[in-house]
């Protein structure tokens, strides 16, 4: 398929979900095509959870048959792909159980969060805002804040909801609701 033909693909599955979103494919010397999707929605999120949320909405088919040799670049307007910052695996591999450790065990991190969702008075909006607001509150740094995020994301953490469901799922918060879905 030819690079026109999937950047009118890419809008049609990503449009629904961010109808602002600017797409472009850019087509290498070394037969690789670099895909750049730009939207403002994506000011908040780290470049892992704005890919994991861009191939969510992509047929794996599609994905599998046009995008498999592609390098993408999740941006927010007036950033550029060389200010992305992504934390290397092998370092989220030798961090995670500590960081895990500590997030529940030692800080109250998974306490906290669990709390402001079991009261109902909070909604996740898909990005790491309350999860942020504790950990400032705990006094990390915004390098710590990265690492940690980057673990989280890792084992499933996208936002906020999904750090209880599928990161800490003996929280309050994440029994009530996978009982509801069994339901």
């Amino acid at each position: 398929m030819i690079s026109s033909e999937i950047q009118k693909k890419l809008y049609e599955f990503v449009k629904p979900s961010y109808p602002k979103i600017k797409i472009e494919i850019v087509d290498t010397n070394e037969n690789v095509r670099n895909l750049y999707f730009t939207d403002e929605k994506f000011e908040l999120l780290y470049p892992e959870q704005r890919y994991h949320y861009l191939v969510y909405l992509i047929p794996p088919d599609f994905y599998e048959q046009n995008l498999r040799n592609t390098i993408w670049f999740e941006l927010a307007p007036n950033e550029n792909p060389e200010d992305l910052e992504y934390l290397d695996q092998e370092v989220i591999d030798n961090i995670k159980d500590d960081i895990v450790r500590i997030l529940k065990d030692k800080v109250n991190f998974v306490s906290l969060l669990d709390k402001e969702f079991s009261s109902q008075n909070v909604k996740c909006f898909g990005d790491f805002r309350h999860s942020k607001k504790i950990l400032n509150d705990l006094e990390f740094s915004n390098q710590d804040q990265f690492d940690i995020f980057h673990v989280l994301m890792d084992e499933g953490g996208y936002c906020d909801c999904e750090i209880l469901y599928n990161v800490f799922k003996e929280s309050e918060y994440s029994k009530k609701y996978w009982e509801h879905r069994h339901e």
